[in-house]
């Protein structure tokens, strides 16, 4: 082998020993920059996560108002979400504890789950509500106080939608007596009388109370009443009144 020769050799040694240095400070640089790259997604898709939770709004009334003994109606709700859009078929209700039969205040729990896991939910009030007509009837009065009498009896009768005709309480010996009660309160579950015998004007009535049961059929109140004619007066401030 010549001089020439073995020179031309080694000088294309040395080129090909300086690409791949500079191939191997390139994969030096490349290498780093690839696993920044994928950090840098990896950040940015975590910072996309759904976090919002979905809106229930509700359909109608909010209190539902109920006469005793009616059927509830479900009103329905509908449940939109930020990222899932429409999503009310989802909804959950729950009017389980819903008692038509029963005067009361009630609650109706809707619950809808986005695609995310997050929780929407709202409430609606369902009330109870008695009518004039559930304390239309005879009732047993028991006065539970000093200077008390037996039980005895008294009928009722519807006058319009919120008063109703009390006749015979105080069981007076002089006769019957008529004294009109007024109900009021968000179930028509506060009574009250403040008015003189239809059947004798000296003698007035005050008294005020509340449902204890309110069932159809099965209504129980209890009050506090005074009668004074003017000369006299009696009070019980306990007095049961429950439907026969």
């Amino acid at each position: 082998m010549t001089t020439k020769v073995r020179i031309t050799k080694i000088l294309r040694l040395i080129l090909h020993l300086n690409l791949n240095v500079n191939v191997m400070k390139r994969m030096k640089i490349l290498v780093p920059a690839l696993f920044l790259g994928a950090g840098v997604l990896f950040m940015t898709g975590c910072g996309t996560d759904d976090l919002d939770a979905p809106v229930v709004t509700l359909n109608g009334d909010n209190p539902q108002i109920i006469d005793l003994g009616d059927a509830y109606t479900e009103a329905g709700a509908i449940a939109t979400d930020n990222e899932d859009g429409d999503i009310s078929a989802s909804i959950v209700t729950d009017a389980t504890g819903v008692n038509t039969a029963m005067v009361g205040k009630y609650t109706v729990t809707y619950t809808v789950v986005d695609e995310a896991g997050n929780t929407g939910t709202a409430e609606r009030d369902v009330w109870v509500r008695a009518t004039a007509d559930d304390y239309v009837g005879f009732f047993t009065v028991t006065e539970n106080c000093i200077g008390s009498i037996d039980p005895y009896e008294i009928n009722i009768v519807k006058i319009n939608a919120t008063t109703v005709r009390v006749s015979n309480l105080g069981d007076f010996d002089a006769g019957e007596t008529l004294f009109d009660m007024e109900l009021s309160g968000d179930l028509n579950d506060v009574v009250t009388i403040n008015d003189s015998d239809d059947n004798d004007a000296t003698l007035f009535c005050t008294a005020s109370g509340s449902l204890v049961d309110g069932m159809s059929g099965a209504m129980h109140f209890n009050v506090s009443y005074t009668f004074d004619d003017g000369t006299d007066s009696f009070t019980c401030s306990d007095v049961d009144i429950e439907q026969n």
